[in-house]
């Protein structure tokens, strides 16, 4: 018969037998330049499909049929070469067997666990009684007054608060709140925020990457000057990002204080927390920036992760600013400071009410003018960015500026004692 014919029989294609030709696996007889294939042929193409099933390479199929033509499949020489080869298959198979059984174990394992910590029994938090020496009014800088409270385990979960000055608050399911802040946040031209899933479904992966880098340089710094921090303030506007990654060398006395206004982000975040993680000393306030009511020089670390960008795109004004006030005389200030090359063409493109705040030079001089005197800082990068989130830096060249620093001149912060905390849950009537 003929290749179209016997292709046709076979199932395969005219092409594939013609490599199978090339390569010596078939030798059909040849007249007048036509090929005639004969039953040996079907025999041998049966063989070779067979053998292919079997996880046989080419190669190795044509050392069996180049056996077989040689000395017959009745050989003990056959018989040898083709079990050597059909038990070394097995034995690679059982390898395999045996490890992707392996690896369903831990994926069981893995699986197994994660379903065990929806399941494990949520913690509530409230805001911490210990917290209590942090506040301050916003408006007038003194004492806040706190009643009709709900308290326990040490925290607070329903309160009202008032000051002298007309300013007023309360703390709802354990978060601190400032009714005249609460909003949505939205982007400046007033279109929706994406969720964080949303961001990093956008987001590439050297982005992530670069993001991820300059969070543990951050760490790492911290760590180094302040192992035991009593008091930290994170300002992110994705909210808790930094903290993902920094609360695993969280110390157990520190109580990590995190802020924005759009309160059902925030409510998810803790809940969040609340689910997945065991340390127990939160402060989450739900407030403009400029109305946090914390106490000056009361926070030993303030962690600005690319909140600066993200303030001077709403408020044209510099974070650092409203914040400085509440970091005490030993205090850190760490931050993560995505900017342009001066002068390029990326710079230049930047709308002019944000271009300062994107560049470096800038920044550490509105830093120094605040009297911070720098002890760290690095430069990593550059990525381009092309996510449709990141307006104002998409298809630019950016760097991110890791700076750290402390004040240049000693502030006092004298912390209410025990006593002083004993006496107040005496006296409260929550």
């Amino acid at each position: 018969m003929r290749i179209g014919e016997f292709a046709s029989k076979l199932n395969i294609t005219q092409d594939a037998v013609r490599h199978y030709m090339d390569l010596g696996l078939l030798i059909p007889q040849k007249n007048g330049g036509q090929y005639f294939f004969e039953q040996d042929d079907m025999e041998d193409m049966e063989r070779i499909m067979k053998l292919k099933q079997l996880n046989f390479s080419l190669t190795e199929i044509l050392k069996v049929l180049s056996y077989k033509r040689m000395t017959g499949m009745d050989s003990e020489e056959y018989r040898t070469l083709y079990l050597s080869l059909l038990e070394e298959k097995k034995n690679k198979i059982d390898a395999e067997v045996q490890k992707h059984l392996e690896v369903r174990s831990k994926l069981r394992g893995n699986i197994d666990l994660i379903k065990s910590r929806e399941k494990r029994e949520l913690k509530r938090l409230g805001f911490p009684i210990a917290a209590l020496t942090l506040l301050a009014c916003p408006q007038c800088r003194s004492p806040l007054h706190i009643s009709d409270g709900t308290i326990e385990k040490n925290m607070i979960f329903e309160a009202s608060i008032q000051c002298d000055c007309g300013y007023h608050a309360i703390i709802e399911d354990g978060i601190y709140v400032d009714p005249k802040a609460v909003r949505k946040k939205v982007y400046p031209e007033g279109s929706k925020l994406p969720t964080r899933e949303e961001f990093l479904a956008a987001a590439s992966t050297k982005y992530i990457n670069l993001r991820y880098k300059a969070i543990d340089m951050v760490i790492e710094t911290i760590q180094k000057e302040n192992r035991n921090p009593r008091y930290i303030l994170e300002i992110d506007p994705c909210i808790s990002l930094f903290l993902m990654q920094y609360i695993k060398y969280l110390h157990k006395d520190t109580t990590y204080i995190l802020n924005n206004s759009d309160l059902e982000k925030l409510n998810f975040t803790k809940k969040e927390i609340e689910a997945n993680y065991d340390h127990k000393s939160f402060v989450f306030f739900c407030c403009d920036i400029q109305g946090l009511p914390l106490a000056r020089n009361s926070l030993d670390i303030i962690v600005d992760f690319l909140m600066t960008k993200a303030y001077a795109q709403s408020e044209q004004e510099f974070v650092i600013h409203q914040v400085f006030p509440l970091l005490q005389k030993s205090g850190l200030l760490a931050g993560v400071y995505p900017y342009f090359k001066p002068r390029s063409e990326n710079a230049l493109s930047v709308p002019l009410h944000i271009r300062d705040y994107l560049n470096k030079d800038h920044l550490h001089d509105m830093l120094s003018e605040l009297g911070i005197v720098k002890m760290q800082d690095l430069d990593i990068g550059p990525v381009v960015e092309n996510n449709p989130y990141e307006t104002d830096i998409r298809g630019k060249e950016l760097f991110f500026n890791i700076l750290a620093g402390k004040p240049e001149s000693p502030l006092i912060f004298k912390p209410i004692g025990k006593k002083d905390l004993e006496q107040f849950k005496t006296v409260m009537s929550f």
